[in-house]
């Protein structure tokens, strides 16, 4: 990945960590949006238009944070529905989340690619069936 790119995803996280507001990359060649948004108990990243570029941006992000998400999953959008958004999560604090992954996990439109063993034990103990996703 680009070093000016990552520097821009970094000065992103950096800016949404600082005024605990969302931040928005747009790229106007190819009309992909990248948003962060940062509050103190957890950090989403969400992506349009441009799946190619997702592993590295959690690889920038995690490197930046010092930690792997807990939990990455895709859905269409509700806005527009010609394409597919994702979304990577990094909670920072579990028990200000727990409606948050409940509610994430059990939307039917969400497809779930990935969990971390935090997210999983929440589930667990949540009682939350996990057959469903």
């Amino acid at each position: 990945m680009d070093t000016e790119f990552s520097r821009v995803i970094i000065d992103a996280l950096t800016e949404a960590l600082e005024r605990n507001l969302p931040v928005t990359i747009k790229n106007s060649s190819n009309n992909s949006i990248i948003a962060l948004t940062a509050t103190e108990g957890k950090i989403i990243m969400s992506l349009s238009k441009m799946p190619n570029i997702l592993d590295d941006l959690i690889h920038i992000l995690s490197d930046a944070l010092g930690v792997g998400p807990d939990l990455v999953y895709n859905r269409i959008s509700s806005i527009k529905e010609d394409f597919i958004i994702y979304y990577v999560v990094w909670i920072r604090n579990h028990e200000e989340n727990e409606g948050y992954i409940e509610h994430e996990f059990a939307m039917p439109q969400n497809h779930i690619t990935f969990m971390s063993p935090k997210v999983i034990s929440f589930i667990k103990d949540a009682n939350i069936a996990l057959e469903g996703n």
